[in-house]
C-alpha cells in the first residue's frame, strides 16, 4: 500500500536478493533473479544489476498495488533471503543533479591532467556545487537550491569547448547465453526476464533503443509470455526495438557444417520477417570463438552485409591490427565488418559495455583505424552473459553524454543505422583474408565429444532425410517439411556458441542428449518413410528380392556398404549389369558389399541370389593378407608394434615408405590438460607439450577380419587409467586404413591425440572448412604461426609435398595441428570446469589414413565423405514400379562440384541443388537430372532472388568460381511423364 502523503510523487520497490552459498560466510547477490508481477502483469526483472521496480510516476497515495516474485534461486543449494525490500519515494531533484555531477566527475578524472576541458568542467562542478543551500541538507531551502545547481552545471558544461569528438552509436543490448552456467529452462526465464526489463525502460526513456539477437529467445518468450511478447512486437514496429543478427542462435563458427550455418540463417532471417516484419543484413556475434573463413560468403549468400564481433580482441598472443576492414573470405567475397572496442578492465574488449565517460573515451582510446575514421564508432551496452541488459543508470549518463565537452558523443540508436553510416563513410577499410583465428578458446574444437559426434551425425542424417524426402517428393509424397524444420531448430538451438564448443556445465548436456535423441527420431522416420516410398517406386520384376543402395553423394561411388541381409547363408549379390559383388559376412545377419559405380545422388538395385556370396566375385583373387602385425593389401603394407603403432606403411602403388626413418605412426599421445586461467572446457595451454605422459603399456593384437572385402586386426591397450579398443582396417579396392576405435575415457584434466609422422616436406597443411578449405603454416616462424599450435577443421586435414602426400579423415572430431611433418588429430580432452565430469565414459570414432598422389585434390574430399556418409540399403520384394534399376536424381561433370544439399524449396515444390567448388578451380560445370527440367534457376542460399538460368533436356549449366556456393531451383518433369 502506497502511504497517502506520497501524492503526486514518483515511488518504487527498491528490491534484491541474496544467496548462502556452500563454502562462503558471506552472502552472494549474483546468483538469484526475478520477474516481478505488479497486479499480474510483468513489469520487469530485478537482479544483481537492477533493482529499483518503479511503480507509479505520479501516486494517487493509498492505492493498494499487489506485488508478486518469479525467483530463479540460482544453481546452487543454500538459503535465499531478500536483502533489501523497501518501499521509497524518489527525489528527481537530488537524482537528476547526482546523475549530472557523477559523469562530469568522472570525466574529469580520466581527461589528460593538463587538458583545458579537464580544468573547465571541475570548475564547473564546483560552482554548480556551491548554489546549495549549505546549511540544512535535504531541508526545504536546499531542495529548493537544487535546480539552481543543475542548471547552472548544465550552462558551464555547454560553454566548454572540448574539441572534435566522434559519435559513439550506443546500442542497449544484453547478452544472453542461451545456456552456459545454467540450462536451457533457466534460459526461457532469463529471455523474458531481460525483455521485460527493456520494455520498462523504453517507457522512461523515449530515446532508448534496445538491440537483441537470436529468435529462438524470441520463440520463447512468444510461447511463455504472449502478451509481453506482443509489447516487444509493438516496439520493433515503433522502430525503437532492433531484433537482428541473422542467426537462430549465436552460433559457434567452427563446428557447425557449412549447411548448418545458412540453415542459421534461413531460419533466422524467415522468423524476423514473419514475426517482426524485419529484414536482417548484419550478423552479430559478440562472443563466438572464432569465425571460419568461408563466412563471408555464407553471409553475403544470406543477405548478409555487416559483421560484428568483439571476441577477436581476446586474443592472448598478438593483437588484431584492425577495428573496422574489409573481411575477405576464401573466395573472395568481402564483408564490412566493425569490431567493438569498449574496455573491459582488462586486455580484451566488451560487447557488455557501459555509457560512462571510461566507456566512451576507452572506445575511441583502443580503437585502430583513427586515421581512416574519427566520426562513427560501435558501442554496445548492458549487463550480458546471463542477461539483463542495460539500467537506469546508463541511460541516465547516456543522456548527459550526449554532447559532453572532451568525451565522444553518446548517441543512442540501432546497430544496422551505424553500420548503414559506417558504409557511407566510403574510407578505403584495411582488408583481411582469411578465417578470424582466435587465438584462445582453442579446446572448444574438442570438448564433450559426444556433443560434437551428435552434432555431426545429426547434419548427416538430415542431409540423407532430405535427399530421399526430395526423391519421394517428386514421385508424389507430401515434403515433410514441418517435420524437418521441427528436427533443423534443435540441431541449431545446440550449436549455440557454449554449447556446441563444450564449455557449459553438465546438466546443459543432459539436454544436449534428449534433443538429439529427438533430432534422430524425426530425422529417422524421413529417411525411412522417404526410402519405402523410392523403394516402392523401383520396378522389380524379381525372381527373388532385391536390395536398393542408395548414394546421396553427388559422384558415382566405388565404395563398401555395410547392410543387413538376415540370418542365414551368405547370399550372392548381382548388379544391375549383372556384375556380382563381392560380399563378407559380418555376423548376425550383417554384411560388407564391395560395390561399383553407385550412381550419384541416385540408387542401384541388385539381386539377392541363393549361394556362397562370402567369396571373391568375378573371378578375382583377393590380395588382402593379414597377421597380428602385419596387414597387406593391392595398396598398403602396415607393420605394427606391440602396442599397435605403426612402425612402418609402404605405400605399394608409389613405391614409397609413407613414414620418417625411425617414426611411429598411429601413436596415442597424452599430455597435462590443467589450465591456468581456470577455463579448462575452453582452453589449452600453449606449453601443454612440455608435460607428456608416457603410453607403454603393450596390447592384446588378434586378426578379426581376412576379407574378401576388408581385413582387421583389434588392439586393446591401456591408456593411463583409460581403455582403447581398435579394430585397423584395409580394403581389397579401398586406398585408404580406418581406425575404428572405442575408448573408455576415464581421465582427469588429460589431452589426448594421435599422431602420425609423415615422410613429406610442407611448410603449408591443408584443412577442410565449411564448403572449401584453407591452408595454415607447419612452421612457428612467427609469433602468428605459433599461437595457431591448435587449429580447427571438419573432416580431414592433409600434408602433402610436390606428388605425394597423406590426409587425416575424421567422422567426428574438429580439432587437429601439424608442426613441421607431424599431422595429429585431438581426440579427447577431460575438463573439470565448468563441467567435472565432462568427457568421461564411453567414446566412438573412426579416423582414416589416405595416402594419396599429389595433393589433397586426388581423391581427399570424396573420401572423407565417404567415411562420413555411407550408401544406405533397404531390402525389396518383388514389385511393379515406373522407375529403372539404375538411377540418379542430379549429377555434375566436375569432382570438384560437390552437390551439398538436396532438398524442396521452403514456399514451392521445386527441387533445391546446393554445390560448392572445392578445389580452388573455375569453370563451367554442367549439371544432369533425371528427368527433364521444366524450369531452372539460381537464387541465393536462403533461396531468394531467383535468377532463370537456360537449360536443354535434363541438364543445366552454370559457371562455378573458385570455393563459390552455389544454389538452384529447377523444377522436373513429374515422375509419371
Amino acid at each position: 500500500r502506497i502511504p497517502e502523503d506520497w501524492a503526486g510523487r514518483p515511488v518504487c520497490l527498491n528490491l534484491s536478493l541474496q544467496a548462502y552459498l556452500p563454502g562462503f560466510m558471506e552472502p552472494s547477490l549474483g546468483t538469484c533473479e526475478a520477474l516481478v508481477f505488479v497486479n499480474g502483469t510483468p513489469v520487469q526483472a530485478i537482479d544483481r544489476n537492477h533493482s529499483e521496480v518503479l511503480l507509479t510516476e505520479c501516486a494517487r497515495g493509498g492505492e493498494e498495488l499487489v506485488v508478486a516474485l518469479h525467483v530463479f534461486a540460482g544453481m546452487n543449494p543454500g538459503p535465499r533471503t531478500f536483502a533489501l525490500a523497501d518501499l521509497a519515494c524518489i527525489d528527481r531533484g537530488i537524482e537528476g543533479l547526482y546523475f549530472d555531477a557523477r559523469p562530469a566527475l568522472e570525466a574529469a578524472r580520466l581527461l589528460p591532467e593538463q587538458s583545458p576541458a579537464r580544468f573547465a568542467i571541475l570548475n564547473a562542478l564546483n560552482e554548480a556545487l556551491l548554489q546549495l543551500e549549505p546549511l540544512r541538507p535535504r531541508g526545504e531551502a536546499w531542495r529548493a537550491s537544487l535546480p539552481k545547481a543543475r542548471e547552472r552545471l548544465a550552462e558551464r558544461l555547454k560553454a566548454i569547448d572540448g574539441g572534435h569528438q566522434p559519435t559513439v552509436y550506443s546500442v542497449g543490448h544484453a547478452h544472453i547465453d542461451v545456456a552456459w552456467l545454467w540450462p536451457l529452462d533457466v534460459t526461457r526465464e532469463k529471455a523474458a526476464r531481460t525483455f521485460a526489463t527493456a520494455l520498462r525502460l523504453m517507457e522512461q526513456y523515449p530515446e532508448y533503443h534496445f538491440t537483441q539477437s537470436q529468435p529462438q529467445l524470441y520463440k520463447y518468450v512468444k510461447e511463455d509470455y504472449p502478451a509481453l511478447y506482443e509489447r516487444i512486437r509493438a516496439r520493433v514496429r515503433e522502430g525503437r526495438w532492433e531484433a537482428t543478427g541473422g542467426m537462430w542462435v549465436e552460433a559457434d563458427a567452427n563446428v557447425p557444417s557449412g549447411e548448418s550455418l545458412v540453415r542459421q540463417f534461413l531460419l533466422g532471417k524467415r522468423f524476423f520477417r514473419q514475426e517482426f516484419g524485419v529484414d536482417n543484413d548484419l550478423l552479430w556475434l559478440p562472443d563466438v570463438f572464432g569465425y571460419s573463413g568461408n563466412l563471408p560468403q555464407i553471409m553475403a549468400g544470406c543477405g548478409i552485409r555487416y559483421f560484428m564481433t568483439t571476441k577477436i580482441s581476446w586474443s592472448e598472443i598478438n593483437r588484431f591490427p584492425y577495428d573496422t576492414f574489409w573481411w575477405e573470405g576464401i573466395d573472395g567475397t568481402r564483408i564490412l565488418t566493425h569490431f567493438i572496442t569498449a574496455p573491459s578492465g582488462t586486455w580484451f574488449y566488451t560487447y557488455n559495455g557501459d555509457t560512462d565517460p571510461r566507456s566512451l573515451l576507452g572506445t575511441w582510446s583502443n580503437y585502430a583505424q583513427k586515421g581512416l575514421n574519427d566520426r562513427l564508432l560501435l558501442l554496445s551496452f548492458g549487463h550480458g552473459d546471463g542477461g539483463g541488459g542495460p539500467t537506469k543508470e546508463m541511460l541516465e549518463t547516456a543522456r548527459r553524454m550526449a554532447d559532453f565537452p572532451g568525451v565522444p558523443h553518446c548517441r543512442l540508436g540501432t546497430a544496422e543505422e551505424f553500420f548503414h553510416r559506417l558504409e557511407a563513410l566510403e574510407a578505403s577499410w584495411p582488408r583481411w583474408v582469411g578465417e578470424l583465428y582466435l587465438e584462445y578458446h582453442r579446446g572448444t574444437y574438442t570438448s564433450q565429444a559426444r556433443n560434437k559426434r551428435n552434432n555431426r551425425k545429426a547434419e548427416l542424417l538430415y542431409h540423407d532425410a532430405e535427399f530421399l524426402a526430395s526423391v519421394a517428393n517428386w514421385l508424389g509424397q507430401p515434403y515433410p517439411r514441418e517435420t524437418l524444420n521441427q528436427g533443423w531448430e534443435l540441431i541449431l538451438l545446440n550449436q549455440f556458441h557454449d554449447i556446441l564448443p563444450g564449455s557449459s556445465i553438465g546438466a546443459v548436456y543432459e539436454d544436449c542428449a534428449r534433443d538429439y535423441a529427438r533430432v534422430e527420431k524425426l530425422g529417422e522416420e524421413v529417411r525411412g518413410r522417404a526410402l519405402e516410398a523410392l523403394a516402392a517406386a523401383v520396378n522389380w520384376p524379381g525372381p527373388g528380392r532385391g536390395l536398393l543402395v542408395y548414394n546421396s553423394l553427388s559422384w558415382a561411388r566405388d565404395d563398401v556398404a555395410r547392410v543387413y541381409l538376415g540370418e542365414g547363408p551368405s547370399p550372392r549379390v548381382i548388379g544391375p549389369e549383372g556384375e556380382e559383388a563381392p560380399t563378407q559376412a559380418l555376423g548376425q545377419g550383417w554384411y560388407l558389399l564391395d560395390l561399383r559405380r553407385v550412381p550419384a545422388c541416385g540408387y542401384a538395385l541388385y539381386r539377392l541370389e541363393a549361394g556362397d556370396g562370402s567369396a571373391d566375385a568375378d573371378g578375382m583373387r583377393s590380395c588382402l593378407q593379414v597377421t597380428e602385425r602385419v596387414l597387406e593389401n593391392a595398396f598398403f603394407r602396415l607393420e605394427l608394434n606391440e602396442r599397435g603403432e605403426i612402425t612402418s606403411l609402404f605405400d605399394r602403388v608409389r613405391g614409397r615408405e609413407v613414414l620418417p626413418p625411425g617414426a611411429v605412426a598411429n601413436e596415442f599421445q597424452a599430455f597435462d590438460d590443467r589450465c591456468r586461467s581456470g577455463g579448462e572446457a575452453w582452453d589449452i595451454e600453449i606449453d601443454y607439450e612440455e608435460k607428456r605422459y608416457p603410453l607403454l603399456e603393450p596390447a592384446t593384437m588378434r586378426v578379426i577380419e581376412s576379407g574378401p572385402v576388408r581385413a582387421g586386426v583389434e588392439v586393446r591397450r591401456r591408456l593411463l587409467n583409460s581403455e582403447l579398443v581398435q579394430r585397423i582396417y584395409i580394403y581389397e579396392r579401398l586406398p585408404r586404413i580406418d581406425f575404428e576405435s572405442q575408448i573408455d575415457w576415464r581421465e582427469k584434466q588429460v589431452l589426448l591425440k594421435v599422431a602420425f609422422p609423415l615422410a613429406v616436406h610442407a611448410d603449408q597443411a591443408t584443412y577442410e572448412i565449411q564448403f572449401g578449405s584453407l591452408t595454415r603454416p607447419t612452421h612457428r616462424n612467427t609469433s602468428w604461426d605459433a599461437a595457431r599450435f591448435e587449429v580447427p577443421a571438419h573432416k580431414w586435414a592433409d600434408l602433402s609435398e610436390g606428388d605425394y602426400g597423406v590426409s587425416l579423415l575424421n567422422d567426428c572430431k574438429y580439432g587437429y595441428d601439424v608442426h613441421d611433418n607431424v599431422l595429429r588429430l585431438t581426440v579427447l580432452r577431460a575438463p573439470t570446469n565448468p563441467d567435472p565430469h565432462a568427457d568421461e565414459g564411453v567414446h566412438r570414432l573412426t579416423y582414416s589414413l589416405f595416402p594419396h598422389a599429389g595433393d589433397w585434390r586426388q581423391g581427399t574430399v570424396q573420401q572423407a565423405y565417404s567415411l562420413n556418409v555411407p550408401l544406405g540399403a533397404v531390402i525389396v520384394e518383388p514389385h511393379a514400379g515406373r522407375l529403372p534399376v539404375r538411377w540418379s536424381l542430379v549429377s555434375t561433370d566436375r569432382p570438384d562440384a560437390i552437390v551439398e544439399t538436396v532438398k524442396v524449396a521452403e514456399h514451392s515444390d521445386e527441387l533445391v541443388v546446393r554445390m560448392y567448388e572445392c578445389y580452388n578451380q573455375r569453370g563451367t560445370v554442367t549439371l544432369r537430372f533425371g528427368a527433364p527440367l521444366v524450369s531452372a534457376a539460381a537464387c541465393n542460399l536462403i533461396e531468394e532472388g531467383d535468377e532463370p538460368l537456360p537449360f536443354t533436356g535434363d541438364r543445366v549449366s552454370l559457371y562455378l568460381g573458385p570455393y563459390q556456393v552455389r544454389t538452384l531451383k529447377v523444377r522436373l518433369a513429374a515422375s509419371g511423364s
